[in-house]
Order: C-alpha cells, then structure tokens, then sequence
C-alpha cells in the first residue's frame, strides 16, 4: 500500500499531524556526508560515502510516518487516539487497495 494512501487513511481517522518525513533525509544524501569540507575544512579531502551507500537509512526514510511529540499527561488521550488510527488503518490496508 503506497504511504501515501495510508497518511490518507489515518488522516481520515483523525490523525491529521500524521505526516511523511520532508525536513528530514536519508543520512548518506545529507550534506554534511556529501560535503564535509563547507562545515568541516579539515574533511575538505575526506572520501565521501556514496549517496545511495546506505540502504537501511533510506529504507527507514521511505517507510517512516512523523508523528507529534507527547509528552504531557494530558496528551495520552491523544496519543491512544492516533494509536487506534493507525491500528484501525493497518488491520484494513487489504481493504483500502
């Protein structure tokens, strides 16, 4: 099922900061991997991994949902409410296809 159609889904239940990682990137395509001299000049010579050198990384990226950060008392309501929307979204994935 594309991530896409599951941000969707539990938006449709209610989770609506449910969001894809946008800010955020694999670490090997991060700049400081890519060019560590314009941060770091005593890497300017450095070897730098290849941008697609870290599978998991972008496996991680691409299969990952943000979710808020809770961390009040009061937000456990909340946070049990996005827990049951995405159970309720992955138990029918079948479903949604």
């Amino acid at each position: 099922m594309p991530k896409s159609q599951i941000q969707d889904a539990v938006r449709a239940e209610g989770a609506t900061e449910a969001d894809r990682p946008g800010s955020a990137c694999p670490l090997g395509t991060h700049p400081l991997f890519q060019t560590p001299g314009a941060l770091l000049p005593g890497y300017a010579d450095h070897q730098n991994p290849a941008a697609d050198g870290f599978l998991a990384a972008e496996y991680m990226h691409a299969h990952t949902f943000k979710l808020p950060v809770w961390h009040r008392e009061e937000d456990i309501r909340l946070a049990d409410a996005y827990t049951a929307a995405l159970a309720k979204v992955t138990s029918h994935a079948k479903d949604l296809l």
